[in-house]
């Protein structure tokens, strides 16, 4: 149910549509703008904030890498274009007025997403693609295909085969690899916080690691971040879209989403 409520009143550890309040975010002239609010059932962290512009959003994983495989990398690969999920999610983009980029830090996995489409279509959106990111169907195929795999090109002079290590993921890390300053930052974290700990791991995948990966290692890493406690969202939204149905229609999309605790 909606709640009429306004940035100027708010207050915190106000409960607001099955958000509660933990702080105002206030602009160059003190006045409230936005808001950092968190999911009360579920955990998901929202920072609304009031721009006029079409709506757009910032959603993040906490996605420590816990090996050299790269499986935050893979997973941003995977998510939102393989599988009938995420296969769904990307030909709804294709005909919603919108643009999304994704991309891998060190701690986080970042997707962003936008439409011109009005306020429907990007609570559409954002149904859509936080169900791809806790729901994939993507199969042991599609992550070899993606992560590291061999095939065969032809030489177009002699028409003679020959073998080749492929990957979307693996190939893109080969090329990251070959510059000499990513090869620096890899051995500077390493003496910082020792080769085994979170911060010096490769999250994009270090290539010999990435030939090692296995669909089972993927699944697991899914399940062990891929939550929406785990997760959450800067999203800015016009004056069209008050704060208050903006958090019912969340609160009703999350809910659904993910109806156990």
């Amino acid at each position: 149910q909606t709640q009429t409520v306004s940035l100027s009143a708010l207050k915190e550890n106000e409960q607001v549509s099955g958000f509660r309040a933990e702080a105002v975010y206030l602009n160059d002239a003190e006045q409230p703008f936005g808001a950092r609010l968190r999911h009360a059932r579920t955990g998901f962290t929202l920072d609304y904030l009031e721009l006029q512009s079409v709506p757009q959003a910032l959603m993040w994983v906490n996605s420590f890498p816990t090996s050299d495989r790269g499986e935050p990398h893979t997973q941003e690969h995977l998510l939102l274009g393989k599988g009938n999920v995420g296969r769904a999610h990307s030909s709804l983009e294709d005909m919603s007025l919108s643009g999304s980029t994704a991309f891998t830090m060190q701690w986080r996995t970042i997707y962003q997403f936008h439409t011109a489409a009005g306020p429907e279509v990007f609570y559409k959106l954002f149904e859509s693609q936080t169900d791809s990111l806790l729901h994939p169907d993507y199969t042991d195929e599609e992550i070899r295909r993606e992560v590291s795999h061999w095939g065969y090109n032809e030489n177009p002079a002699d028409k003679t085969l020959r073998l080749e290590e492929k990957g979307t993921v693996y190939q893109e890390m080969v090329s990251s690899y070959e510059r000499p300053v990513s090869r620096v930052f890899r051995a500077a974290t390493q003496m910082v916080y020792g080769e085994t700990h979170p911060l010096a791991y490769s999250a994009g995948g270090w290539p010999s690691a990435i030939r090692e990966m296995r669909p089972e290692h993927i699944r697991q890493f899914h399940a062990d971040n891929y939550r929406l406690g785990n997760m959450g969202m800067v999203a800015s939204f016009p004056k069209e879209m008050p704060l208050g149905s903006v958090l019912a229609r969340l609160d009703q999309i999350l809910n659904k989403l993910e109806p156990k605790q």
